[in-house]
């Protein structure tokens, strides 16, 4: 998620709804959506927080991906917990609490050709955009065909997990598969494949690989390890979609 340079609009202000905690380290936060506060499913904005006595040398102002999709009335994001001045900050915001949000960029959206199959692949925290365009996809029924491929280490850890393997159910034309790394470490029973992701597993899952679109989000490291595995699959760079989460 890389800055742009244009013209901003003036902030919004929006009031924390909920906070939740996924196996102690990422943190999901709801806020109120202004009624003018429109965006596109898989976009980001920067947040900036209240000081609460907290700094370090990046600040108070960071952008994050936005969880929730245009059909839903509140702003979500989710972020890894660290001890930046801005995450322990978010941490501590109490409910009813304002803060600002900017206007919303990026351009990890979903293709104008609904024929094409799409294959999102995620890892840990790079599954946020995703539960947007999945949001979006059935709640609008777009007609896009999409698996998402996600990794993570135990189920406990896997964000909005539940809500993936539900929407699954909803919407015929989205397919959800999770892949548990560490289930050694994981005190919740999976039925789900384990291992880390390969080229095999794309194949397995996404058999339209040979034509699909893949949209890939996360980490930087996150980010280099599945472009690899789509170069072992000779797919083209004009099929693939890239948004890197800096600063993690």
């Amino acid at each position: 998620m890389e800055e742009q340079p244009e013209e901003e609009a003036m902030p919004h202000t929006v009031t924390l709804k909920q906070r939740k905690e996924y196996a102690g380290d990422v943190l999901f936060a709801e806020f109120s959506r202004p009624a003018d506060y429109a965006f596109t499913a898989g976009q980001w904005c920067f947040l900036a927080l209240p000081d609460r006595g907290i700094a370090d040398e990046r600040g108070l102002r960071r952008h994050l991906s936005i969880t929730s999709a245009p059909e839903e009335d509140h702003l979500g994001f989710a972020t890894k917990i660290s001890d930046s001045a801005f995450k322990q900050t978010l941490a501590r915001i109490e409910i009813g609490e304002e803060i600002r949000v900017e206007a919303p960029k990026g351009r990890l959206h979903l293709p104008a050709d609904t024929d094409r199959p799409v294959c999102f692949l995620a890892g840990g925290i790079g599954i946020t955009p995703f539960r947007s365009l999945a949001v979006h996809s059935t709640r609008s029924s777009t007609g896009h065909r999409i698996t998402l491929l996600y990794s993570s280490r135990t189920p406990e850890e896997a964000v909005f997990l539940d809500e993936f393997q539900a929407l699954g159910g909803e919407n015929a034309r989205f397919r959800f598969v999770a892949t548990m790394t560490r289930m050694q470490q994981s005190q919740r029973s999976w039925a789900g494949r384990e291992g880390r992701m390969d080229s095999q597993v794309i194949r397995e899952e996404f058999p339209e690989w040979e034509r699909g679109a893949f949209y890939v989000a996360g980490p930087p490291n996150m980010v280099g390890t599945m472009l690899e595995l789509l170069a072992e699959l000779a797919v083209p760079e004009e099929r693939i979609t890239v948004e890197k989460f800096m600063g993690y």
